[in-house]
């Protein structure tokens, strides 16, 4: 296990919560960086339950971030240690990819590949392929209940949103 101060990039753990998602069998996850603040939290969908893990109290959204995932790490190792129960004050935070300066940083852009689902040096046909499939997944119109069809828009946009940054990235624009 990796300290609290841990001063991966963003990219790194993103990188570090796939393989940890992949050996845990979980059937899919987003990254939800902050929008105005440098919070972080991370959802990921398991047993058909989606979880929540947001943590705001680090200076920076990469702290936040490997917070989230030291979180994440503990809970999977508690749960395979025969320990559950429910985590308690765990925020969701809404917010969508904003790129920075000109042209796409290497942490939004990794931010992007995960929220897609797809690894970065994966083939555009795969990309499509994975976009498509979450999108008709997590389509709002699918559902009737109004929380549920709310956090369904969210997710779509933020979807929308890193395919139009890899889009942009892989264009060279």
């Amino acid at each position: 296990m990796t300290t609290m101060t841990s001063n991966k990039p963003v990219s790194e753990t993103l990188a570090d919560l796939r393989a940890l998602f992949t050996r845990y069998k979980v059937e899919d996850w987003e990254p939800i960086p902050g929008t105005a603040d440098a919070s972080y939290g991370v959802r990921y969908l398991r047993g058909g339950q989606w979880v929540l893990i947001s943590s705001r109290a680090q200076p920076t959204k990469s702290k936040n971030l490997r917070q989230c995932y030291q979180v994440i790490q503990y809970l999977f190792l508690w749960a395979s240690r025969g320990v559950g129960g429910v985590s308690q004050g765990v925020t969701f935070i809404h917010g969508g990819l904003v790129p920075t300066g000109p042209g796409v940083s290497e942490d939004t852009l990794a931010e992007a590949y995960a929220i897609i689902g797809v690894e970065p040096g994966v083939s555009l046909e795969e990309i499509d392929s994975v976009y498509r499939a979450k999108v008709k997944y997590a389509h709002p119109d699918s559902v009737q209940d109004p929380e549920e069809k709310r956090a369904r828009e969210t997710r779509i946009k933020r979807l929308n949103e890193a395919k139009e940054i890899i889009d942009k990235a892989r264009k060279g624009g």
